[in-house]
């Protein structure tokens, strides 16, 4: 499964949109590839293409850079 996406990164005053690509989706999260900073334990929302709404979750972890999970991210919804 790969979907288009957004993660509204930065939920505080200055909330920045960065488009996505969704990989995985459960009930329990998503795994997400894209261009974007996050660590660990960052709160982000994720707005897929095709609903309305935004799900809050919580960065589980990130892929290392230069290896094959580089530039994907694992988060689980809150």
């Amino acid at each position: 499964m790969k979907k288009g996406a957004s993660v509204v990164v930065d939920l505080g005053s200055h909330p920045r949109r960065v488009p996505c690509l969704i990989l995985d989706r459960s009930p329990e999260g998503f795994r997400l590839r894209g261009h974007f900073r996050l660590k660990r334990g960052q709160v982000v929302e994720v707005i897929s293409s095709d609903e309305l709404d935004s799900i809050r979750c919580n960065v589980v972890w990130v892929g290392r850079p230069g290896s094959k999970q580089d530039g994907e991210v694992g988060l689980q919804a809150i």
